[in-house]
């Protein structure tokens, strides 16, 4: 008994069509070009250097009163641009968005009520890891206020915009600015204590 074949998808008979009529690399752009048209997303070939996002969810009013004010949920923004969501608090779940953060903001944005926070950058390096055993820890003051430089709001350097934009700017300048402001009393400190 021989089995039938298995039809094709629309975007393998559109690789398999190609193939005949150009070289693999332009079938892979083809793929992928067509791939980001139909749903949002981008191909991740195995090849390519990429590392998922972390991010989270501010909200600054809840006006369904469930979620609730602050930081409401983490996330991760996929190498293809899909965002999954895990929901805090007592009843947590889990969201993806197949078309990314354009979804996540128009379902949960709540017009800006609620913003998007990127924890990491595109291309940057996963953080360090944790000091050695015996080093001295800076002081949990320091660290409070480190905290709440690195959640402050930082304005695009293009549009201005502090919530997610589509120039997708990169603010870390503007982060590192907010960073140094607070720790400028210890920097310009002798002896460590702020001033």
């Amino acid at each position: 008994m021989t089995e039938e074949p298995q039809p094709l998808t629309a975007v393998e008979a559109l690789a398999a069509f190609a193939g005949r009529h150009t070289d693999p690399a332009a079938v892979q752009a083809l793929v992928a070009e067509a791939t980001r048209e139909l749903t949002g997303r981008t191909v991740v070939w195995p090849e390519d250097d990429v590392t998922p996002l972390r991010l989270y969810f501010r909200r600054h009013q809840d006006v369904s009163g469930v979620s609730g004010e602050g930081r409401i949920a983490d996330g991760v923004q996929w190498p293809d641009g899909t965002v999954s969501i895990r929901w805090r608090g007592p009843h947590p779940k889990i969201d993806f968005c197949d078309r990314g953060v354009v979804t996540a903001e128009f379902v949960h944005g709540h017009a800006g009520l609620t913003e998007i926070v990127y924890l990491d950058q595109p291309g940057e390096q996963p953080a360090p890891a944790p000091a050695a055993a015996g080093s001295t820890p800076a002081p949990l003051v320091m660290r409070r206020v480190l905290e709440h430089a690195l959640n402050k709001r930082v304005p695009c350097p293009k549009c201005q915009r502090t919530a997610q934009c589509r120039c997708i700017a990169d603010r870390t300048e503007g982060r590192v600015d907010a960073v140094l402001a607070a720790l400028a009393p210890w920097l310009n400190s002798v002896t460590g204590e702020a001033a």
